[in-house]
């Protein structure tokens, strides 16, 4: 199983579980997100509303065991519904084990563990439903509100081994305790995501060298063997999350996962900051013996009491009552119609609203919950005929300052069809490739392959390769392409590498661009090439004493300056002699030469928002849940537009103009200046945002925009809209071995050429634009 990437190499992020961390060079970082419900998605084969008796309300998160719903029983309570992924249901044996995990699941009885209510081994995907906890994840507090102090780490503690304890009892072992996978609720922690864990691991581990868990938060003999994992791993898993949670950094670091597994087994826990009054319980439960670590009710007992009160701050109260707000108005909301399983969920018409369109409102965040639930919902049906962004209405869709009547494309009721390819290339098969131009080559890859395609015939032009000084001892991994380089990094266990090569596939230089540090701590991992103008790049960097952005002049490899930032929620873009860095919410205006900072700007973001940055040089975006421009030269606020409460695409900029889309599939083009909206269009299928850190915005030439859509339903494959006035062109729609498969398209133009990556095969179009 692959775990997406991003530029933070953030193993605290709450991840997809049982990461096969032998075959994945780096840990998970990209955060789950709360996402609608495609329109023309069917889990379980059935109606995209409804998963047994439960109906559906909202895609929660998404992971290698499977995906987690937001869905409401029939006796309107609110659950978490895990749905297994059909490579674990069609495993041999796989059945019987997931049935007798959720019986002992069902039997944990732990005020600090939600319930789990519910379970069908027998399903076409199996699923369990667990009591759903209307709070955030721990990274998620950490992140947003900040490391917690020693009153506060003593209720988590208390809360986590009452947990385990439980747990344990039932013959349970979690496997998996991490940030993510831990609920900070208003009277006190809840532990989620245990109850299957046996039955995915014991199908996982049948492969070769496959190890289960999170990197950062894995017990030595669980790295060394998954099979040994027992009750003590949970409680080494414990100590990992209770360091977190003092310092905002797990006590092995982070860099890639290689480097932070080595760390685990070889290496002791970093304590210098944990409080001293709990840093000796915390150091026993580190230990890389597991006979010596205390049990889980020793650790509860050594803890002794504490208040749950202690984990809330202002900050996190309010967050809690927003939430409790909107799990009321999903509780109390009237049953959604469902659309028949011959034809995918339309649009809102006069009939009333789409499930889609409910899901937005209902359960999109705060906006209808401030307004009051019901009345939210009544507000909305009064104007359902009205929204710009499905009406070609006159007003901004997003609600916010910069928006202007614009042109609306229209779509057409069936997607005109995209002219048959120029060529086509047959694609080895890659973990999550990559696609991007690099002068007349077409470069795809992964963190382990590289390989350059002809853009006139689609042929195979090079294989990546690297010249390595005799130091590196670790094969050096590709980092992907910016500007004409396409950059990888490489560790000689006291230096850090780059790495980059040409569109010939020609290695260009080796440099050591990251030194050990005076006070002998390890040089920093390299993990992201950021931006890159000019000679300089700008890189993304980690190391034990956390993460930092690193510009070097790459005529003589020399390091110009290096910044620490306050965590893995960061992004730099280098436009003109400027680089723009967004940190954890600060928006920073640097001299790119020199690092000297020429003004900030504070709560930018809220925390955890990951934002995208762009720039023409003049006018700086900011992307995040909506778009904010800022003036270059001194950081000066000018505008924002399609202001919501999904995450936002990341902006292509070209010609004036900035284009995004948006999570209810509407695409904007706006003007650099004023914000205003030249033109939206509603697109009629759903658009993709996958792609984690590397995800691009839309694709765009001087003539026409793509995006790809999502890989499920009836029409994967992308959209082509006209860049003038956003017409719908055509769509491609995969025929043949294509169509029923789970692909992420990744595009890229050239003058009138549109070339298209499935995971199988690489495409060139004539972008037609009548």
């Amino acid at each position: 199983m692959h775990t997406p990437s991003s530029w933070g190499a953030d193993p605290t992020a709450e991840q997809p579980p049982y990461t096969t961390v032998a075959r994945e060079p780096d840990a998970a970082t990209r955060p789950f997100t709360a996402v609608p419900l495609p329109r023309g998605q069917v889990p379980q084969q059935q109606s995209p509303a409804r998963i047994g008796p439960y109906e559906v309300f909202q895609l929660l998160g998404e992971g290698g065991m499977g995906r987690v719903f937001l869905a409401r029983s029939p006796g309107s309570r609110l659950v978490a519904l895990k749905v297994i992924r059909p490579e674990y249901a069609d495993a041999p044996n796989f059945r019987g084990r997931f049935r007798r995990e959720a019986e002992a699941a069902r039997s944990v009885s732990g005020f600090f563990t939600p319930p789990v209510l519910d379970a069908d081994a027998d399903a076409p995907q199996p699923w369990l439903a667990t009591a759903y906890v209307p709070a955030p994840s721990l990274h998620d507090v950490v992140r947003g509100f900040g490391a917690l102090p020693e009153p506060a780490l003593r209720a988590l503690g208390t809360g986590l081994a009452e947990a385990l304890l439980a747990i344990h009892e039932a013959g349970i072992v979690h496997r998996d305790l991490k940030p993510g996978n831990v609920l900070i609720a208003e009277d006190g922690p809840r532990v989620i995501d245990f109850g299957i864990s046996r039955a995915v691991d014991a199908t996982q581990v049948t492969r070769t060298d496959a190890v289960m868990g999170t990197p950062g938060f894995m017990a030595p003999e669980q790295i060394v063997s998954s099979r040994e994992a027992g009750p003590a791993a949970d409680v080494f898993s414990l100590g990992c999350v209770l360091v977190f949670a003092a310092t905002g950094q797990g006590p092995f670091g982070a860099g890639g996962t290689a480097e932070i597994l080595y760390r685990a087994v070889h290496h002791p826990p970093r304590l210098d900051r944990v409080p001293p009054g709990l840093a000796p319980l915390i150091g026993a439960c580190l230990d890389k013996d597991p006979v010596r670590r205390p049990p889980a009710a020793s650790v509860l007992a050594a803890l002794g009491a504490a208040d749950p009160a202690a984990l809330l701050t202002e900050g996190l109260r309010q967050d809690l009552a927003r939430r409790a707000a909107h799990a009321a108005v999903l509780v109390t909301a009237p049953p959604v119609p469902m659309a028949p399983l011959s034809q995918p969920v339309a649009p809102a018409g006069p009939k009333g609203p789409s499930r889609r369109t409910f899901l937005w409102i209902a359960a999109g965040g705060t906006t209808a919950v401030a307004a009051g639930g019901a009345a939210a919902l009544t507000e909305w049906r009064s104007r359902r005929g009205k929204d710009p962004a499905r009406s070609g209405g006159g007003t901004s869709a997003g609600g916010g300052t910069g928006g202007g009547s614009g042109t609306t494309g229209l779509p057409e009721p069936k997607v005109p069809a995209g002219p048959k390819p120029r060529w086509t290339t047959p694609l080895k098969k890659l973990e999550s490739g990559q696609l991007r131009l690099i002068g007349n080559t077409l470069v795809r890859w992964d963190t382990t392959h590289a390989i350059g395609y002809d853009t006139t015939t689609g042929k195979q032009r090079w294989t990546g390769s690297l010249r390595t000084p005799s130091e590196v001892t670790s094969a050096p991994k590709w980092l992907g392409v910016q500007g004409s380089t396409l950059f990888a990094e490489g560790w000689s266990g006291e230096n850090g590498y780059l790495f980059g090569v040409d569109a010939t596939g020609r290695q260009k230089f080796a440099y050591a661009v990251t030194r050990p540090g005076p006070d002998g701590q390890n040089a920093h991992f390299i993990h992201s090439v950021q931006s890159i103008v000019g000679s300089i790049a700008v890189l993304g960097t980690s190391g034990n004493d956390g993460y930092g952005v690193l510009a070097v002049d790459l005529g003589s490899g020399k390091a110009l300056w290096s910044r620490r930032i306050r965590g893995s929620d960061f992004q730099a873009h280098v436009s003109g002699r400027l680089c723009f860095l967004q940190d954890n919410g600060t928006l920073r205006g640097l001299d790119l030469r020199s690092g000297t900072e020429r003004w900030s700007v504070p709560d930018v973001i809220e925390p955890g928002a990951y934002p995208r940055l762009a720039s023409d040089g003049t006018t700086l975006l900011v992307v995040s849940v909506k778009v904010q421009a800022f003036r270059a030269s001194d950081g000066a606020k000018l505008w924002t537009a399609v202001n919501e409460t999904t995450t936002i695409s990341p902006s292509t900029v070209r010609g004036g103009r900035a284009y995004v889309f948006d999570g209810q599939d509407t695409v904007f083009a706006l003007d650099m200046k004023s914000g205003e909206q030249t033109w939206h269009t509603a697109s009629p299928l759903n658009l993709s945002t996958s792609g984690g850190a590397m995800s691009q915005g839309p694709v765009v030439s001087s003539s026409v925009v793509a995006i790809p859509t999502f890989a499920t339903g009836e029409v994967p494959g992308f959209v082509v809209l006209r860049a003038s006035d956003g017409k719908l062109l055509w769509a491609h729609q995969p025929g043949g071995s294509e169509a029923g498969r789970k692909d992420t398209w990744h595009l890229q133009t050239s003058g009138e050429t549109l070339f298209a990556a499935s995971e199988t095969t690489l495409y060139a179009f004539r972008s037609t634009t009548s």
